[in-house]
């Protein structure tokens, strides 16, 4: 009887101990120093990709005083992007960047009055794009700037001293992609509000200064690889 609750008194002290050697699946030095170093397991795998795209663009402009403007469609319109996708702070999955160069026309025309142009464009825009997914397919949503500056016009005498070359503002949009390792198609209407005039103030006259903002609907398909 002794014997046996000496051994039910060694078996209660020792299962303990040798319980805790299938906690740790790894070496520790004993005071735990490295314990700050152990790395974490990625929860999204960040998705680097670039992309090509080719639109249309129903182009327009909101000036004060009224001109009479119209809009006009342009084609031609294309641009190179590079996208990243990554967890924002590491929680937020669906958190996207992409930035790149887009070369393209916008205008309008305003037959009542005699005004109107067409100018070629090069814009550089910056666009926070948040995703969800669902089966092979993406929901995109845009936000962003861009600056840009206006290459040529289609007016006869060119650009005078009071045009404005340089242009800047917001876009936003809607998407939808369609993701086929290692390419994603992705179809964006976006509407880009610029916030530099056309024109000087007072281009036309002095006393009567005009406004006139840029303000397009953009249409565009865009094929993208994935990088790695």
């Amino acid at each position: 009887m002794k014997r046996l609750l000496l051994s039910l008194l060694a078996a209660f002290l020792f299962l303990p101990a040798f319980g805790q050697d299938d906690i740790f699946i790894f070496d520790m030095p004993d005071d735990f120093s490295q314990l700050d170093t152990i790395a974490h397991p990625d929860k999204f795998k960040s998705i680097h990709m670039i992309g090509v795209s080719y639109g249309v663009t129903w182009s327009g402009v909101t000036s004060s005083p009224k001109i009479g403007q119209e809009r006009i469609l342009t084609y031609n319109n294309i641009g190179v992007y590079y996208t990243y996708y990554h967890a924002l702070w590491d929680q937020l999955f669906n958190f996207g960047l992409q930035f790149g160069a887009r070369h393209g026309y916008e205008g309008y025309t305003s037959a009542t009055e005699g005004y109107g142009e067409t100018c070629e464009i090069l814009e550089i825009p910056l666009i926070s794009q948040f995703k969800i997914d669902f089966s092979i397919f993406r929901l995109l949503v845009n936000l962003g700037t861009y600056g840009g500056y206006r290459l040529s016009t289609d007016k006869t005498d060119g650009f005078d001293q009071y045009d404005q070359r340089v242009d800047y503002g917001l876009i936003g949009g809607l998407g939808l992609a369609v993701v086929f390792k290692p390419f994603e198609l992705h179809v964006e209407g976006n509407y880009k509000y610029a916030f530099a005039s056309m024109y000087h103030t007072n281009k036309y006259s002095d006393i009567y200064w005009m406004y006139t903002y840029p303000q397009n609907i953009m249409l565009s398909a865009s094929l993208h690889f994935h990088l790695w």
